[in-house]
């Protein structure tokens, strides 16, 4: 309860500051700013996440619903695009596409032809919608996937039998089935784009993030920065409050008894314009970016500082570690207390965990700084950047996503073995710890992974809140790509990439073994 509570203080005390006179500053920002940012901001997370839902949502229908050559293979690696963050692939798209890039250069060098540079010319906003699209689709495709596989069963047989074409069940009937499941996706990457800072800073796309950290830290107005940062939540609530809406029950109607799908074999024309579409988006997502990286790290290698280098892989290790283990251990605590009690303190502290990990990084970030400007006043403390803010920081933006997958491992154990043990003698501690425990190790692994991903791809909340020359990978790939050191980035955002990758394939074995 007590962490509850810390969250509740840090977001009122940000809520009351909004109703203090605004600085000059403000008034600037409302008249020549705002209006540009709000119409980025929207066209930026609109076209993104749709583009990245159909994607998602096309790719699951076709795993799901045909078999041909390389099906299993290739509904594991569409899983894998989520190692990249999107600031590393914008990053390598945006040098590849340069006029010292590889593509120019290989035609001038390889071929002797002078390409024209306008054939490679694009708009910051067109480069960031290419790379959310491309980072961020696995989040439908998994909730699609999922949801098709269950459900998709009991209907395809009959649409057969009525002699329905491929296109007419994919929109009449998997189109309807899957929509909740689709908008869930379609929820985290519209979250996933809002909270981005690297991207849209590298690509210098006049966004909330950028306007925020311009006002805070170029500006030094740190009202203004918050200010923006609660038109910015204003998105998020009307953005949650719409998924909720769409939790609403299905107009198709669920059958109890779940019939095992039965998938329509391809062949011929039609097998191998599905496998070359799963190439094209798997290149482009997953295996161009990580042959790039390749090639530079290769290049770079000679140039790498190893002593700092494992000063930064060491802290980004340590910190992601630590900061798992107790997001895990203070979600475990909270999801228990949740089940065991119905009461209306219970449904709060479930909805006011979640509520972090809604919120962009870079207004945790300032939320942090602003709640512990606040307790200095009550107890002498170092207001500066210290590991100790991070480390509060980190816990407050990611508690929600490990305490989601620990709830989630709860609802599908049920209370039966709990109740059980009591009745053999043990308390609640015991029961949890001899009987739960066990039972919830992979809800405990995929909360410990999936926290563990997102703290060492983390950007803004670590840029801000670290101490004084601590870098982390992510710092330093940030700080390569903002110096023209692009190629140097290689080797930090290749460690990056594949710690993440591991951890999401075990993540994926697990939820594999689950479901079967």
């Amino acid at each position: 309860m007590i962490w509850i509570l810390l969250i509740l203080f840090v977001f009122t005390e940000a809520f009351l500051r909004l109703f203090a006179t605004p600085s000059e500053m403000w008034d600037h920002i409302v008249r020549y700013v705002l209006s540009d940012v709000i119409i980025n901001t929207i066209l930026l997370v609109s076209i993104s996440s749709f583009l990245a839902s159909f994607i998602g949502f096309l790719a699951a229908y076709i795993v799901t619903v045909y078999d041909f050559r390389g099906r299993k293979i290739f509904s594991l690696l569409l899983y894998l695009p989520l190692a990249i963050p999107p600031y590393i692939a914008s990053y390598i798209y945006s040098h590849m596409l340069g006029y010292t890039g590889i593509i120019q250069t290989f035609f001038r060098n390889q071929w002797k032809i002078t390409v024209d540079p306008n054939w490679f010319t694009y708009s910051a906003m067109q480069m960031g919608i290419f790379v959310f699209t491309i980072t961020l689709f696995p989040y439908v495709y998994i909730t699609a996937k999922g949801y098709m596989q269950k459900y998709l069963g009991n209907y395809l047989e009959t649409a057969r039998t009525l002699q329905r074409g491929h296109l007419n069940i994919l929109l009449t009937i998997a189109l309807p089935l899957a929509t909740p499941a689709i908008f869930a996706g379609f929820t985290l990457i519209a979250l996933e784009v809002l909270s981005d800072f690297g991207v849209v800073m590298y690509l210098g796309i006049p966004a909330f993030s950028t306007a925020i950290y311009r006002s805070w830290i170029s500006l030094g107005d740190f009202d203004s920065a918050l200010r923006l940062s609660s038109i910015l939540m204003i998105f998020v609530v009307v953005l949650l409050l719409y998924q909720h809406m769409m939790r609403k029950p299905n107009s198709i109607s669920m059958h109890t008894r779940i019939r095992p799908l039965k998938r329509i074999r391809l062949t011929g024309f039609q097998e191998t314009f599905i496998i070359t579409l799963f190439v094209i988006v798997l290149m482009v997502s997953l295996l161009i970016p990580v042959s790039q990286l390749l090639l530079w790290a290769n290049v770079s290698f000679v140039n790498i500082r190893w002593n700092q280098f494992g000063e930064m892989l060491f802290n980004t290790l340590t910190l992601s570690t630590g900061v798992s283990i107790v997001i895990v251990l203070i979600a475990l605590m909270i999801a228990n207390y949740t089940r065991l009690s119905k009461s209306w303190l219970a449904v709060l502290s479930s909805k006011i965990t979640l509520l972090g990990y809604s919120i962009p990084g870079s207004v945790v970030a300032m939320l942090v700084i602003f709640f512990f400007i606040t307790l200095k006043q009550v107890i002498p403390i170092n207001t500066h950047t210290t590991l100790t803010m991070l480390i509060f920081g980190l816990i407050l933006r990611y508690l929600g996503l490990g305490y989601q997958n620990i709830e989630s491992g709860m609802r599908k154990i049920g209370l039966k073995f709990n109740e059980a043990s009591r009745l053999l003698g043990k308390n609640y501690g015991q029961s949890l710890i001899s009987v739960d425990l066990p039972l919830l190790m992979p809800s405990l692994f995929a909360a410990f992974a999936l926290v563990f991903i997102d703290v060492i791809k983390e950007l803004p909340l670590t840029l801000n809140l670290r101490p004084f020359n601590y870098h982390t990978l992510a710092t330093q790939v940030y700080q390569y790509a903002s110096d023209e050191r692009v190629v140097e980035s290689a080797i930090p955002s290749l460690i990056i990439i594949a710690i993440s990758a591991l951890l999401l394939w075990q993540v994926i074995r697990w939820v594999i073994k689950e479901d079967n």
